[in-house]
């Protein structure tokens, strides 16, 4: 495994190779191809209207879906067609609090985790803003799992929580909230590429801002303000990067080291390993953000990545 001089006092997983795929010397080229695409688009993606568009996606084959209520949540289920899920993984989506509801674009993920891993995916349908603003995902995303929980659907010994770019901040917020309540705990929680800081204090979002080819300072105030407007930024329930983490079950952590938003990663994992968290960190170093939801385009280090994902929730389910 390749190793970035981030990755500090970290548990690595080092069967994990996150520098490229097998046999291929740098990133492939169905994911230089997508970069290029991303770069050609990226003028068009600045608001929210732009960003609903970009993330108008296709589903995945090889999974039944069916609509699901989480408590008085929409949800889509998706469930391998033809194995028993061993374990239920709820699933908070990107999109910036402003796309993705209905979570389309992001089934394919969801259906890869639910075959990789062998579960049953719960993709929450939570409100997006800016009709409903901060905390309108939060308490969406933490209902879901409330009701998961209390309602005996879910074993919590065999519960993964996982989240990718603003579903990464809200699968960490959801955690400590429920671990603040007093709820059962899942086994493990998963982010992939967390936007989880919106005073954008980390130093990567000017230091990595010309290796990014989508995300930009500009696209993420846009989504910012749609969410919070003139709230406090520095919530932990929207910049989990300032979350008390104490307590909380095994942590796997991935992000790409082209991306502005790899400090919101960094720290997530610092203020983990301070808290006594276990932690697995992957640094991709060809890797850009949310690199995994483009897994229906045949992208190796997309199916490779989820693969890591799927490995880290099996690994710890507590038996």
């Amino acid at each position: 495994m390749t190793q970035s001089e981030d990755t500090n006092k970290a548990l690595v997983i080092d069967t994990f190779n996150t520098s490229s795929p097998e046999g291929v010397g740098g990133s492939s080229l169905l994911l230089q191809a997508v970069v290029e695409v991303m770069k050609a688009r990226s003028a068009s993606v600045d608001d929210t209207t732009g960003t609903r568009d970009f993330n108008a996606g296709q589903r995945f084959e090889g999974v039944a879906l069916s609509d699901a209520d989480l408590g008085g949540v929409h949800a889509i289920t998706l469930e391998p067609q033809f194995t028993h899920p061993d374990r239920t993984v709820v699933y908070f989506h990107g999109g910036g609090y402003v796309s993705g509801s209905p979570p389309d674009r992001y089934l394919p993920l969801a259906a890869a985790v639910a075959l990789a891993a062998n579960a049953r995916v719960h993709a929450v349908d939570y409100r997006l803003a800016p009709e409903t603003p901060f905390p309108g995902a939060f308490d969406d995303c933490l209902a879901a799992y409330r009701w998961l929980i209390d309602d005996g659907v879910a074993d919590p010994a065999t519960l993964a929580v996982l989240g990718d770019s603003a579903g990464g901040n809200l699968a960490v917020a959801v955690t400590v909230a429920a671990r603040d309540e007093g709820l059962a705990l899942p086994a493990s929680v998963a982010v992939i590429s967390p936007f989880a800081d919106l005073t954008f204090s980390g130093a990567s979002i000017d230091q990595r801002k010309e290796m990014d080819p989508y995300v930009t300072r500009a696209l993420l105030e846009t989504m910012a303000a749609a969410y919070v407007g003139d709230g406090p930024r520095n919530d932990p329930r929207c910049s989990a990067v300032f979350a008390d983490l104490h307590g909380l079950p095994p942590l796997f952590i991935q992000v790409g080291e082209n991306e502005i938003l790899y400090d919101d990663a960094t720290r997530i994992r610092d203020a983990a390993l301070d808290a006594g968290v276990e932690v697995t960190f992957e640094s991709w170093r060809y890797g850009i953000h949310d690199w995994p939801v483009y897994i229906s385009a045949g992208i190796p280090e997309s199916a490779i990545a989820i693969d890591h994902v799927a490995a880290f929730i099996r690994a710890h389910d507590v038996v």
